[in-house]
C-alpha cells in the first residue's frame, strides 16, 4: 500500500479494526505508518503554513470519513472506532482487490447524501460567471 492509496487505505483501516478492535485516530495513524513503511519524516510532514496539520493524519480521518458517511464505520467517542456488520461485509466483498474504492461506498445512500453535501456546498462557494466581467 502505498502512501496516497486511499482505496487500500479505506480497507487497511476496517481490517485492522476487524481484527484488533476499537482504535483511536492516531492509532489507525501509527499502525497504517508502520505498514506503508513510512519514516518519520514522512509521518511528520506538514502543510505549509499549516504547521499543526500533519499530511498522513490528515488523509487518514479523510478517508475514516468516507467510510463512516457509508456507515462502515461508527465512532465511539473514547475507545475508538469500530467496525460495523457493513464494513466486515465490505471486508469480505473487496477481499480479491484488497481496496474500497469510492464506487463501492456509492452503493450506499447514506454515503450518496453525504458526498451531495460536499459537491453542493463547493458549487455554491464558485464564482458565477456574471461576477466575472
Amino acid at each position: 500500500m502505498k502512501k496516497n492509496d486511499h482505496a487500500a487505505m479505506k480497507y487497511q483501516i476496517l481490517l485492522m479494526l476487524q481484527q484488533e478492535g476499537p482504535l483511536t485516530p492516531s492509532e489507525i495513524t501509527e499502525r497504517l505508518a508502520g505498514i506503508i513503511g513510512m519514516d518519520d519524516d514522512e509521518f511528520d510532514e506538514r502543510y505549509e503554513g499549516r504547521p499543526h496539520d500533519k499530511v498522513f493524519y490528515k488523509s487518514v480521518a479523510t478517508n475514516e470519513q468516507h467510510l463512516k458517511a457509508a456507515g462502515l464505520l461508527d465512532f465511539l467517542g473514547k475507545p475508538g472506532h469500530c467496525i460495523t456488520f457493513e464494513g466486515i461485509q465490505a471486508l469480505m466483498d473487496n477481499e480479491a482487490s484488497r481496496q474500497i474504492e469510492y464506487s463501492y461506498l456509492r452503493q450506499f445512500p447514506e454515503y450518496c447524501q453525504w458526498s451531495e453535501k460536499f459537491r453542493k456546498a463547493s458549487t455554491d462557494n464558485e464564482p458565477s460567471h456574471d461576477n466575472l466581467h
